[in-house]
């Protein structure tokens, strides 16, 4: 009986035969033996038991792999489970087959994005805007690793790589932050789903703040006055002219006509970006332009003011109401707005405080307060912003249509007499 690693290491079968099998020493009782082959380097540590009466045999592990100490504590678990009347082949193989069907983490994820695809809940470019942030931030960090094992300190760790390396590093510092922000809600999300369906259970990403990777989410107040509105709408026009000026029909190295037509929509109506990119002739009667699914999945209209029809009217006659000026019968893509607006704010606007595409909503909305005295119910209907209480949403709607409709004529004659001359 071998009782020494030494004795282990110099085992070999002996002239003529192909393998040994020699009883080791353990004070967790017999059934412990090393097994060694000719012409193998490694030997393998093998238990013999008997379980229901009859005898099994089951390998620990390898050595040199596996130490005589460790084949020792191997050797001391399997006889517990033994003494409780449990085949340990049978506990093996369990834990084996449990590690294989053990999810990982990119394994969560691809089913969340494909969830998330066939339901068709999630708009095409927010889908891609996650998938993007899974393989640029994430998935190098967390991809391999197994659910049950998933810690807050796994994630953060993913999370202060995509702070430091994030594709926004040339940017500020804010939109460094912000990438990390949308990073933490993706993944954040994906784990929700694989919660929900008893993948793991607990969330470890709702643990994490973005203000633990100094990030603030204080939201944005900025919105445009009405003279800033003004100053805005003139830069618009001196592009606009600088294109009909043009006999060669220059490139647009600044804004396109139809970028700078969406952008005066977006002011007149107080929409969304990708509400008015794409915009349909067939959604329009008259002064109503009723888009068929918007953001909380319902329809929404909107009472277009003479100067918001105008504006239509000059625009190409396709389906589309704003082409873009490569693809033809296309829509302009809502990201060609925001770099467009991006750039005439460094070239034209240098003076005038930053601001986004949404920020012009926000600015409508307060414009609307300030200016014309709406109610905020009011408002939040313009905005297509829902009420949680389904009775009050029905309500507003009947109760408050004129009222609506008054808004948007009256801000269209406002925008006329003190924005666009």
């Amino acid at each position: 009986m071998l009782n020494q690693d030494r004795e282990v290491a110099v085992l070999t079968p002996p002239a003529g035969k192909d393998r040994i099998v020699s009883a080791v020493k353990s004070r967790h009782g017999p059934g412990l033996a090393i097994e060694a082959r000719a012409g193998r380097p490694s030997k393998s540590w093998l238990y013999r038991y008997y379980i229901a009466g009859k005898q099994q045999k089951m390998t620990l592990g390898s050595y040199p792999a596996m130490s005589l100490a460790e084949a020792r504590v191997a050797h001391k678990e399997a006889v517990a489970l033994v003494q409780r009347g449990i085949d340990p082949r049978m506990q093996k193989a369990q834990e084996k087959a449990s590690n294989e069907a053990m999810c990982t983490v990119g394994m969560a994820v691809e089913r969340w994005l494909e969830f998330r695809e066939q339901t068709s809940e999630l708009k095409p470019t927010t889908l891609a805007g996650h998938r993007s942030r899974w393989n640029l931030h994430l998935k190098r960090h967390l991809d391999k690793i197994r659910l049950d094992e998933l810690t807050t300190a796994h994630l953060a760790n993913a999370l202060e790589s995509a702070r430091r390396t994030s594709r926004s590093s040339s940017k500020n510092q804010k939109s460094r932050g912000e990438e990390v922000r949308k990073s933490l809600t993706t993944i954040s999300m994906a784990l929700d789903y694989a919660r929900i369906r008893h993948m793991i259970m607990i969330n470890p990403a709702r643990l994490l703040r973005p203000k633990d990777f100094n990030i603030t989410t204080r939201p944005r107040e900025r919105w445009l006055t009405l003279p800033e509105l003004r100053q805005l709408w003139l830069a618009l026009d001196v592009e606009v002219a600088k294109y009909e000026n043009h006999d060669a029909k220059p490139r647009f190295n600044v804004i396109s006509p139809p970028a700078c037509a969406v952008i005066k929509l977006l002011i007149l109506t107080g929409a969304r970006r990708s509400e008015v990119t794409q915009m349909q002739r067939s959604q329009i009667n008259g002064d109503m332009w009723v888009i068929p699914e918007t953001k909380n999945g319902k329809p929404h209209t909107i009472y277009l003011s003479a100067l918001a029809q105008q504006i239509i009217a000059e625009q190409k006659s396709g389906e589309f109401v704003f082409e873009s000026v490569r693809s033809a019968d296309q829509p302009i893509l809502p990201s060609s707005i925001t770099r467009a607006l991006n750039r005439l704010q460094e070239r034209a606007l240098p003076d005038l405080e930053p601001f986004t595409v949404h920020d012009l909503r926000r600015s409508a909305a307060t414009n609307w307060a300030e200016h014309l005295g709406a109610e905020e119910r009011v408002i939040e209907i313009c905005l297509n912003h829902q009420p949680m209480n389904k009775l009050i949403r029905i309500y507003h709607r009947s109760k408050h249509e004129d009222k609506t409709r008054a808004l948007w004529q009256a801000w269209g004659e406002m925008v006329e007499e003190q924005v666009s001359k």
